[in-house]
């Protein structure tokens, strides 16, 4: 009885380091489903077809396009947020100066800006000079505030709750009008800098105030507002496919020989059907004889 017991624990002891070498010698295997396969060819299995977990696989149309439409508001009020904060800094900038002249000779600051004058013999004044690269600055900074203006208008009546439908290629209209504007201020920007360039002499020397490199950063946000409605544009202009709507199959000849049967229309249908159905009279008749 006790040499009994006391080969038990030997026993289990034998059967754990079974076990253990067991789970050693196991390999993990990906899942291998039994599936039917082709004669002559043992590698072959049928694939199977994927299946959609995404939440939207299950959402009906309606509200599928209501999200769509609710992503669509977003980016265009981005896109408002851009220009009108790009639009306000362009303002603000406008009556300060952008540059300053420092007289060699005895010392003097100068100040001048798009719409400021230093009053100085040696810088510019109101009156125009060729080659007019202060005046060809102002029209094209004037040209880029009405074209935002007009983007900002239309930005802003969109986020408004509908009383109609919106315009043809709205976000297209508005990523070409944020383009415009952004390129006649880069242009602005670019024909001022040769208006000081060309008025500094040995007597001058500029330097570029901050509220004139502020004009950068809005030509920057003018660009990228551009760019996100052209990108809006593109995403949203073909309206999804409604699953509801059944599309009837048409009726084609092959390799274009033969005759193709046309479904006749609704008044030649129910023409052909009185003509095929008997008349009341004709039908009489023959009883009439007998």
């Amino acid at each position: 009885m006790w040499e009994v017991l006391r080969q038990i624990p030997w026993q289990l002891q034998s059967e754990l380091a079974a076990k253990m070498e067991s789970r050693e010698q196991m390999a993990l295997t990906f899942y291998n489903p039994k599936v039917p396969k082709i004669k002559g060819n043992r590698h072959y299995q049928r694939p199977t077809l994927p299946v959609n977990k995404y939440p939207n696989a299950s959402m009906p149309p309606q509200r599928r396009q209501q999200h769509v439409n609710q992503t669509h508001i977003y980016i265009r009020t981005f896109c408002g947020s851009l220009c009108g904060f790009g639009f306000l800094m362009v303002i603000c900038m406008s009556p300060l100066n952008w540059v300053r002249f420092l007289v060699t000779k005895n010392g003097f600051e100068l100040y001048a800006g798009l719409w400021i004058t230093c009053n100085y013999e040696l810088c510019w004044s109101h009156t125009p000079k060729p080659p007019y690269y202060l005046q060809y600055s102002r029209t094209f900074f004037l040209i880029s505030i009405f074209s935002i203006l007009v983007a900002l208008g239309w930005l802003i009546n969109s986020c408004l709750p509908r009383r109609g439908s919106t315009t043809t290629n709205f976000d297209l209209k508005v990523s070409i009008l944020s383009f415009i504007s952004a390129i006649s201020l880069l242009l602005c920007l670019i024909l001022f800098l040769a208006q000081v360039y060309r008025h500094t002499k040995d007597a001058l020397e500029p330097d570029l105030l901050w509220a004139y490199h502020i004009n950068w950063w809005s030509d920057f946000l003018f660009t990228f507002s551009g760019i996100m409605s052209f990108l809006n544009y593109i995403t949203f202009r073909f309206p999804p496919l409604d699953q509801n709507v059944t599309a009837s199959p048409t009726e084609k000849s092959r390799l274009g020989v033969g005759p193709v049967t046309k479904e006749l229309p609704a008044e030649d249908e129910g023409l052909r059907s009185d003509m095929e159905a008997p008349t009341e009279e004709e039908k009489t008749a023959p009883e009439a004889e007998l």
